[in-house]
C-alpha cells in the first residue's frame, strides 16, 4: 500500500535528518516512535488485503488503536525536545488515525498542527503536506465547509504539479477536486478532473484494493456526462460497470437517472427498485423515485416519497445542512403549489434555500441570500429561488396585493445576481453556456413582474428593472469575455500569466480542430487526454490570475449600463431599441437623450412563421424569381416598428438589440406602409447588449487598411470536396482601398494571422462557410498558396486572436453573421467571434450574397468613411447609392441583394450632432464673450464718471 511506502520513506529521511540535528537523548523516543509505526503499518498493510473480511477489519482497528495509543504517549517527549520533523510526522500519522476513527474534530487540528509545523520547518519537503491537505479537505468537504476544502484541494493541488511521478493520493485528490466542480454545476471541468483521476490510477487488476475506487471514479464520470446530456456515453459505462459486482446499488440507481431524465419514468422505476441502500444515499433515492411518480403526474404518490425522505434525511443528517434535504423541501414545495397551498409551498421553498446556503439561515420569505461566495449547489439554489419567486407572483394574482409582487422581483433579483455571481466563476464557455440555459427557461418572469409593477406604480425603477434583466439576459458570455480582455489588456501585474493563458486556449483550440478531423480511436484518445490537461492546466492559471484584487474588483463590477447613462450617450438624432421577444409577446424598450419607454405587442405563431419566410425569401438570389418578401416584410414592420412609431419624431439612427429569432432580421429591408424599406428613414446598427454600446479598454485607432481577396482571379477546390468559386469583383473590390492589399497568392491565412492586429481597418472580400452543429468549425477561406492543409481560418481560431486594435472588419465574406442561435446568447456566427477577439466594430453579411452588388456597396462605404462619416451612416448611403444609381439593374435593388450587410458595433454620435453641438457651444461662448465685454466696458464709464466727480 502506498501509505506504506510513505511511511518507510519518511522514516527514512528523518532518521537521515536525526542522525545530524538531534540531541543524544533522542534514541530514547526514536525507539518508542518505530515501534508505534511498526503496528501503524502492519494495520496499513491488512487494509490492502484482497480477501478482506470482517475479521481482517477487526484486527485492523486493534492494530490502528495500539498505534494511536503508542503516538499519543511518546508526542509529550517529541515536543519537549523541540524534534520538530518528527514531530511533524506523528501529528500526521495521530490525524490519520483519528480520522480512521471517526474523530473527525480532533483528527482536523492534528493535520492542521502538521501543516504548521512544515511551514515553519524547510528540512521537510512540501510533498509530505500533500496528504495533509487532502485529507484534511477531505473533512471539511464531508462537512459542508466547501470553501475551506477547496482551498486545501488547491493547496493540495499545487504542490502534486511539481511532482511528474505523482504522489499517492493524487488520483484521490482529482477525483474530489471533480466532485467539487460538479457540484457547482461546472460539468466540463468536472468530467476533466475525473477522467484525469482515472488516467492516475493506472491499470487496475480485477481483485486490487483499487479496483473499488476505478469503478467509483468511473460512475462519477457518468454522472457527469449524464449532466452533460451525454446520455449514450453514460448508459454505456454503466452498462460494463453492471458487468462486475461491485457499488451495483449505485450503478442501479444512475441507470435509472438516465431513464428519468430520457423521460422513460416506468423504466427508471424499474432500477430504483433494485436499489438496496443502508447509508445517507437512501435519501436521493427516495427523491428520485418521487420525481418518476410526479413525472407519470401521481403527485399524491411523490409526495409520499418526498415525505419519506425526510424521514430518511433526519435519520442520516440530523440537524446538517444537506444538498438532498434541500432537493426534498423543494420538491415537497412544488407539490404545495400544485394544490394551490402558496403560502406553505413559500415556506418550504425558504426552508430549502437555507439547506442550499451555507451562511443563510433566515427563515423570513422575503429574506434572500444577498452575497455568494465559495461552493455550493448552484443549480437547485437557482431553481429554488426561480420557484419562490414564481410562488409570489401566484399569489399577487390570488390577492392582489403588492407586497407579493415585490417579494417575487426581489426573489428574482437574488437568483440572477446568483447566476451573474456563478458566471464569472466558470472558466469556459461550455460552461457558462449551460449555465445559459438554466438563465433563459426562466428570464422573461422577471421582465413581467417588473413590467406589472411599473403599471401599478408609475415607478420608473421598476422600468429600469425590466431593462437590466433584459440586458443580462443577451450575449452575456459575449460581453463577459470582452469586458475580461479589457481587464488582461489594462492590467500589467500579470502579464506572464495572461500569457499562459492565451497559449493554453490556442492549445486547446488547435487540438479540439485536429480532434475533429480524426477517425482512429486511439488518436483521438491521446488528443482528447491532452485537451483534457491543458483546460485542467488553464482552470489553474485563471485561479491564480483571479487573486489580484485588482482584477477581482472590476471583474465583479456590473456590466450593463443603467439606462441614464445609456440616454448620456445617445445623441438627439437617436434612438435605441432593446427587443424582448417571449412566447406569445414583443417588448420594445425605448431610449432616447430624453425619453425611456416601451411598448408590448402579442405575437402568435405566425409572426415566427413570418420571420423564416422573410428569411427565405431574402437569401433566394434565384434570376428566375422575383422577390417575393414584401408582403411578410410589411407585416413585420407592422409588429416590431408601428408600435414605437411614436417615439421616434425627429430620430435618425437606430440603436437595434435584437432578441433570438429576431437576429436573423436585417430591420433594413423592413417595408412601412408607404412601400417604403426602413433604411430610406434611418441608419441602422446593431449590438449585442448595452455592456458592449461603448469600450472602455485600450483603443490604439490606426487609421491604416488592410485587405484581402484571395480568390479575385480564380476559384479553388480542396481535396475534401470543399469548392471555393473565383469571386472576380474582389479585385474591384479591393483595388481602390488605401492600404496593405492581399490578392490571390499572397492573400493567405499566415499573412492574414501576421498583419491583422496593426490595422485599423481590415476587409475581408472570401468565402465563409458556416458549421451550424459545430460553430467552431465554421471558417473564413483564404488561399490554399500558402498551405492546402491550412487555408481555413476557423472561428475557434479566431476566438484565440487579440485584435484590439482593429475598430473595424468588414465581413464581405458569404453568411459571417450566420450561424447557430443560442437562445439568450444570440447567433453563433463568425461575426461574433471578431467580436469576441476585440474587434468593436464588424459589418457582416447574414447569407450568401451576389458578388457585384456586394462589391459596389462596400466600395461607396470605403468612400464615406473616407470622409470620417459614421459607420452606420456611411452603410446607409452606400446601400441608398446602390438603390438610387440609375445604372444599377433593378432586379438588384430588392433586399436580397443589399440587406445582407449589417453592422454591429459601438455607438458613435452623428457627425450632424456634434456640428449641432459645437454651433451651440460657440453661440453660447460668442453670447458670454459679448456679455464679458459689456461688463467690462461698463466698468470703465463708471470710473471714468468717478474721476471726473
Amino acid at each position: 500500500m502506498n501509505r506504506i511506502l510513505l511511511s518507510l520513506f519518511l522514516s527514512l529521511f528523518l532518521v537521515l535528518v536525526f542522525s545530524q540535528q538531534q540531541p543524544a537523548n533522542q534514541g530514547l523516543y526514536l525507539e518508542a516512535y518505530s515501534t508505534a509505526d511498526e503496528i501503524y503499518q502492519k494495520a496499513g498493510q491488512l487494509s490492502s488485503l484482497p480477501n478482506y473480511t470482517d475479521a481482517t477489519e477487526e484486527k485492523e482497528a486493534a492494530l490502528n488503536k495500539q498505534a494511536l495509543v503508542r503516538f499519543k504517549k511518546i508526542l509529550p517527549a517529541i515536543e519537549k525536545a523541540q524534534d520538530d520533523s518528527l514531530a511533524f510526522h506523528c501529528y500526521f500519522k495521530i490525524g490519520v488515525l483519528e480520522h480512521y476513527f471517526d474523530s473527525i474534530i480532533t483528527a482536523k487540528q492534528y493535520y492542521a498542527k502538521a501543516i504548521t509545523l512544515q511551514s515553519k520547518h524547510p528540512s521537510i519537503p512540501d510533498s509530505f503536506v500533500f496528504q495533509p491537505f487532502l485529507f484534511l479537505g477531505g473533512i471539511q468537504y464531508n462537512t459542508n465547509q466547501y470553501d475551506s476544502a477547496l482551498l486545501n484541494f488547491k493547496k493540495a493541488e499545487k504542490i502534486a504539479g511539481k511532482y511528474a511521478t505523482g504522489l499517492d493520493g493524487t488520483n484521490r485528490l482529482y477525483n474530489t477536486l471533480g466532485a467539487m466542480y460538479f457540484e457547482t454545476a461546472n460539468y466540463s471541468q468536472a468530467k476533466n478532473y475525473f477522467s484525469k483521476a482515472i488516467t492516475l490510477l493506472g491499470a487496475v487488476t480485477p481483485n486490487s484494493s483499487n479496483a473499488a475506487l476505478l469503478v467509483n471514479y468511473q460512475i462519477n464520470l457518468a454522472a457527469t456526462l449524464t449532466r452533460l446530456e451525454e446520455f449514450d456515453e453514460a448508459n454505456s459505462i454503466y452498462q460494463q460497470l453492471l458487468q462486475q459486482d461491485i457499488n451495483k446499488n449505485e450503478i442501479l440507481h444512475n441507470v435509472g437517472t438516465i431513464n428519468l431524465k430520457l423521460g422513460a419514468s416506468h423504466k427508471a422505476l424499474g432500477y430504483f427498485k433494485q436499489v438496496t441502500y443502508n447509508n445517507n444515499r437512501a435519501v436521493r433515492l427516495l427523491n428520485d423515485i418521487g420525481q418518476a411518480w410526479e413525472s407519470m403526474n401521481k403527485p399524491d404518490s411523490a409526495r409520499y416519497y418526498y415525505r419519506e425522505a425526510l424521514k430518511e434525511n433526519e435519520k442520516w443528517n440530523p440537524g446538517r445542512k444537506n444538498i438532498q434535504a434541500g432537493l426534498t423541501l423543494k420538491y415537497l414545495g412544488d407539490y404545495d403549489n400544485y394544490i394551490n397551498s402558496l403560502n406553505e409551498a413559500l415556506k418550504k421553498y425558504q426552508r430549502a434555500i437555507i439547506q442550499f446556503t451555507n451562511d443563510f439561515n433566515e427563515t423570513d420569505i422575503y429574506k434572500n441570500p444577498e452575497q455568494f461566495s465559495g461552493v455550493f449547489s448552484y443549480i437547485n439554489l437557482f431553481n429554488t429561488l426561480t420557484a419562490k419567486a414564481a410562488t409570489f407572483e401566484r399569489f399577487y394574482q390570488k390577492v392582489k396585493d403588492t407586497r407579493f409582487l415585490k417579494g417575487s422581483l426581489n426573489t428574482y433579483r437574488a437568483a440572477f445576481r446568483l447566476a451573474d455571481y456563478v458566471e464569472k466563476t466558470y472558466d469556459s464557455d461550455e460552461a457558462r453556456l449551460f449555465l445559459n440555459k438554466l438563465k433563459y427557461a426562466a428570464h422573461s418572469k422577471p421582465i413581467e413582474v417588473s413590467l406589472l409593477l411599473y403599471e401599478l406604480t408609475q415607478q420608473r425603477e421598476y422600468l429600469e428593472e425590466a431593462y437590466m434583466f433584459d440586458q443580462r439576459n443577451k450575449a452575456s458570455i459575449l460581453s463577459l469575455n470582452v469586458q475580461e480582455d479589457e481587464l488582461r489588456n489594462s492590467l500589467e501585474n500579470n502579464n506572464a500569466l495572461f500569457e499562459k493563458e492565451s497559449s493554453l486556449r490556442s492549445a486547446i483550440t488547435r487540438l479540439s480542430l485536429k480532434a475533429a478531423q480524426i477517425t482512429d480511436s486511439l488518436q483521438l484518445q491521446t488528443i482528447n487526454a491532452s485537451i483534457r490537461d491543458h483546460e485542467i492546466q488553464l482552470g489553474k492559471v485563471q485561479d491564480e490570475i483571479k487573486k489580484d484584487p485588482a482584477y477581482s474588483e472590476k471583474h465583479l463590477a456590473e456590466r450593463i449600463l443603467p439606462v441614464n447613462e445609456v440616454q448620456k450617450e445617445l445623441d438627439r438624432n437617436t434612438a435605441l431599441i432593446s427587443y424582448h421577444l417571449s412566447e406569445n409577446e414583443l417588448l420594445a424598450l425605448i431610449i432616447t437623450d430624453e425619453k425611456f419607454e416601451f411598448s408590448r405587442s402579442p405575437v402568435t405563431g405566425s409572426f415566427f412563421a413570418g420571420i423564416d419566410s422573410l428569411r427565405n425569401s431574402l437569401q433566394d438570389l434565384s434570376a428566375e424569381q422575383h422577390y417575393s418578401g414584401s408582403g411578410v416584410s410589411s407585416r413585420l414592420y407592422r409588429v416590431l416598428l408601428s408600435p414605437v412609431q411614436t417615439s421616434l419624431p425627429g430620430i435618425k439612427k437606430l440603436v437595434i438589440i435584437p432578441d433570438d429569432e429576431l437576429s436573423y432580421l436585417p430591420f433594413e429591408a423592413l417595408e412601412d406602409e408607404d412601400g417604403k424599406y426602413l433604411i430610406e428613414k434611418f441608419s441602422v446598427q446593431y449590438q449585442y447588449s448595452t455592456a458592449l454600446l461603448k469600450k472602455t479598454g485600450r483603443d490604439a485607432r490606426p487609421a491604416n487598411i488592410l485587405a484581402f481577396a484571395p480568390f479575385a482571379s480564380a476559384g479553388y477546390k480542396d481535396p475534401s470536396g470543399t469548392e471555393l468559386a473565383s469571386l472576380p469583383a474582389s479585385k474591384e473590390e479591393v483595388k481602390i482601398l488605401k492600404g496593405k492589399i492581399f490578392t490571390d497568392s499572397q492573400a493567405t491565412k499566415h499573412n492574414f494571422l501576421q498583419t491583422a492586429n496593426y490595422y485599423g481597418i481590415i476587409h475581408l472580400a472570401t468565402h465563409a462557410s458556416v458549421n451550424n452543429e459545430m460553430p467552431q468549425r465554421s471558417f473564413i477561406a483564404f488561399s490554399p498558396a500558402g498551405s492546402k492543409d491550412d487555408y481555413r481560418l476557423y472561428a475557434g481560431e479566431i476566438y484565440d486572436m487579440d485584435l484590439d486594435s482593429t475598430r473595424l472588419i468588414i465581413l464581405s465574406a458569404c453568411e459571417t453573421g450566420a450561424g447557430q442561435l443560442v437562445k439568450g446568447e444570440g447567433l453563433m456566427s463568425l461575426s461574433r467571434a471578431f467580436a469576441y477577439a476585440g474587434c468593436p466594430n464588424i459589418i457582416t453579411s447574414l447569407w450568401k450574397a451576389e458578388d457585384k452588388t456586394t462589391a459596389f456597396i462596400t466600395q461607396r462605404l470605403h468612400y464615406y468613411l473616407g470622409k470620417g462619416i459614421n459607420k452606420d451612416i456611411a452603410l446607409q448611403k452606400a446601400k441608398l447609392d446602390l438603390l438610387n444609381s440609375p445604372e444599377t439593374d433593378p432586379r438588384f435593388k430588392t433586399p436580397n441583394y443589399w440587406a445582407h450587410l449589417i453592422f454591429i458595433g459601438q455607438y458613435e454620435p452623428s457627425n450632424e450632432s456634434r456640428i449641432w453641438w459645437w454651433t451651440i457651444g460657440g453661440s453660447l461662448f460668442t453670447a458670454l464673450l459679448i456679455i464679458v465685454l459689456a461688463k467690462l466696458k461698463s466698468r470703465r464709464n463708471r470710473f471714468k464718471l468717478s474721476m471726473i466727480d
